[in-house]
């Protein structure tokens, strides 16, 4: 069998002859067919005239030199030269400048060359080890069904079938086996024929790739590298710089390798893929303790947590709005086709919180069961199952956690919740064998409340919410916690002085009110910019307020030998409390304070503290609000 080997280069003189010296280092090379791409531009003549001194330097062996007199681009320079290197050879070998071979590279490529030129089903060989961890089997290759395009090598016959096929992945996504072949070996490759067809890559290599997926081709690896890739250091034209993809080079040099007389794909080959450009769908085996469900959504915020939804559950379809086919081996249905399918969950997987309403709204318009609709934002995170959110009839959702349930309506309430139950903002700790009594200044729609209320420490949760809608849903989601007398709750708010004050309210940014106007007038701008807050549903509320000291007093009275603890989030009041609590002396009676400054900086608020002899920590998330937590 003749065997051509083909270098392409361009303008990286120092890392093509790392290439060329790999190769002097391999018996058998007799012969280098070498294609160097025109000059793109003057900026890259210096180093491009080095190259082409490198390439004419060669005396070890024949060297067949082509230089374009024009700038090819990538693509085109290595289907060129590939077809023009066949003309001469039954197989080829293709090196770019800068994957660099092992001594035994070639006697390896030769050798897997002649063992399977027969075997219609595979159709590359490559001497690059992929960043995955396998467990070494008695072979010295494995098989997969992704191309690798650093040091590799494929048939005349296997070649001929090579073609710009933009069509491609429709047919794949159409046919349930093929979909999966394509989710195992090739996530990542519709989003790069994409950017080909946007002029944005100049990817030869995404063509034969989705060739040998639509084959369900077998490519052939070996277990340890034997290609070196030295290109990712940002000086390539069409790579940029990562080391994603080291991985630690053979340093054993063989004579012969054990390859198997069938070639096949191990499971364990695509469970490690799965983590590169596979897909957990695809691998995924049903399990009698996992429930079945139907997964709406199709885009990133799915992709991005595939590997935990397979881990908790089977899918048996997508829902999606815009896609059809298939997925992974599993349909793609309209939302008028669920009623064909029995599951126990239809998991929301949508990023926009509002969106997701709209999409359970929909839903249940087609007869679905509330209970059955479960927003993954809340279902899914990296730490496991953390808890459900479901849509009510009302258009709220139900938002539930291993000991919590909670209502909403809003992506700003969902958030809110979202921080105080699964981020744990309000976890505290103190060491003294006291129990805790705990102030929740600004208790919005209750969610802080019920967490105090949940912790095995705290004996009672005094909480304050001025706004009448706020303090409405407060009750209903505490009513279990009001009952057993674990909270008390007021509808008036905690400040500096006694007021009472005309204050917009806007139903669409609960979370963000204040009772001062000029910090509520702000913040409402911002929620419009956000398309948060809608003009409509704004409406002047009378609210009344009340002096900290006059209100805390008393319960620091009745409850002496408990530890006082105050959580503050009340949109710029905070500093007209603790300058009004520092001054009666009260200050320095709480234990801890957690608490979210608003728009006029930390600086007045940690005076304060200080005075009362505090120490903290604090985390600012921006210019305009930041987290303190003070304790002594």
């Amino acid at each position: 069998m003749d065997i051509g080997i083909v270098v392409f280069a361009y303008n990286r003189s120092q890392h093509l002859k790392r290439v060329l010296d790999g190769l002097k280092e391999n018996k058998g090379v007799s012969k280098l067919y070498i294609f160097q791409d025109g000059l793109r531009c003057e900026e890259h003549k210096e180093e491009w005239e080095k190259t082409q001194t490198a390439i004419r330097e060669i005396e070890w062996c024949e060297v067949s030199y082509q230089q374009s007199p024009y700038n090819k681009g990538l693509a085109k320079s290595i289907v060129d030269g590939v077809n023009t290197v066949f003309r001469e050879n039954d197989a080829v070998i293709v090196l770019e400048d800068d994957c660099v071979p092992a001594p035994d590279f070639f006697a390896f490529m030769k050798q897997c060359f002649d063992k399977y030129k027969d075997n219609q089903k595979v159709y590359t060989v490559s001497g690059y080890a992929w960043s995955i961890h396998l467990p070494q089997a008695q072979y010295d290759i494995y098989g997969c069904g992704r191309i690798s395009s650093w040091g590799w090598g494929t048939w005349k016959d296997r070649w001929e079938q090579y073609k710009v096929d933009n069509d491609i992945i429709r047919r794949l996504k159409a046919d349930r086996d093929k979909s999966r072949y394509l989710a195992l070996w090739g996530t990542d490759l519709e989003r790069v024929l994409l950017e080909r067809l946007q002029g944005m890559n100049d990817s030869w290599a995404v063509y034969w790739a989705l060739h040998v997926i639509e084959k369900e081709g077998l490519c052939i690896n070996p277990y340890k590298s034997l290609i070196d890739n030295i290109g990712m250091d940002g000086t390539g034209v069409h790579c940029g710089k990562t080391k994603a993809f080291q991985v630690a080079v053979s340093d054993e040099i063989k004579e012969s390798y054990m390859l198997p007389e069938e070639l096949e794909i191990m499971p364990t080959t695509e469970k490690s893929f799965a983590d590169l450009y596979g897909s957990y769908t695809a691998i995924h085996e049903e399990k009698e303790s996992c429930k079945n469900v139907l997964i709406y959504g199709l885009g990133n915020f799915f992709k991005k947590n595939e590997k935990k939804l397979n881990e908790l559950f089977h899918i048996k379809a997508f829902i999606d709005a815009k896609k059809t086919g298939w997925f992974a081996g599993k349909k793609i249905i309209s939302i008028n086709e669920i009623s064909s399918y029995q599951y126990d969950k239809i998991i929301v997987m949508v990023q926009k919180f509002q969106e997701c309403i709209h999409i359970s709204q929909a839903l249940l318009s087609k007869g679905v069961d509330a209970e059955k609709i479960v927003l993954g934002h809340c279902c899914i995170d990296a730490g496991g199952y953390v808890g459900e959110a479901h849509i009510l009839h009302d258009g709220r959702i139900q938002v539930c956690f291993s000991d919590a349930s909670i209502s909403v309506s809003s992506e700003d309430e969902f958030n809110n919740v979202c921080e105080v139950f699964r981020e744990q903002i309000y976890d505290y700790t103190i060491n003294n064998g006291r129990r805790d009594i705990v102030l929740d200044v600004g208790m919005n729609i209750g969610d802080s409340a019920m967490y105090f209320a949940g912790r095995n420490k705290v004996d009672k949760v005094f909480g304050y919410e001025p706004f009448e809608t706020t303090f409405i849903r407060a009750v209903e989601n505490l009513r279990q916690y009001l009952k057993e007398g674990r909270v008390s709750i007021f509808q008036y708010g905690i400040s500096g002085e006694n007021a009472v004050r005309w204050v917009p309210f806007n139903a669409d940014m609960t979370c963000g009110q204040s009772t001062l106007e000029d910090v509520r007038e702000y913040a409402y701008d911002k929620y419009r910019k956000w398309g948060l807050a809608q003009e409509k549903n704004e409406q002047a509320e009378q609210i009344e307020v009340k002096k900290a000291s006059e209100v805390f007093a008393p319960i620091m009275n009745r409850y002496p030998h408990h530890n006082i603890v105050l959580k503050m989030d009340c949109e710029g009041e905070e500093y007209g409390i603790l300058e009004e609590l520092l001054q009666c002396g009260l200050l320095e009676r709480i234990k801890f304070i957690m608490l979210e400054w608003h728009y006029k900086g930390k600086q007045p608020i940690l005076e304060c503290l200080g005075q009362a002899g505090f120490s903290w920590w604090c985390h600012d998330k921006n210019m305009e609000l930041g987290v303190i937590y003070a304790y002594k």
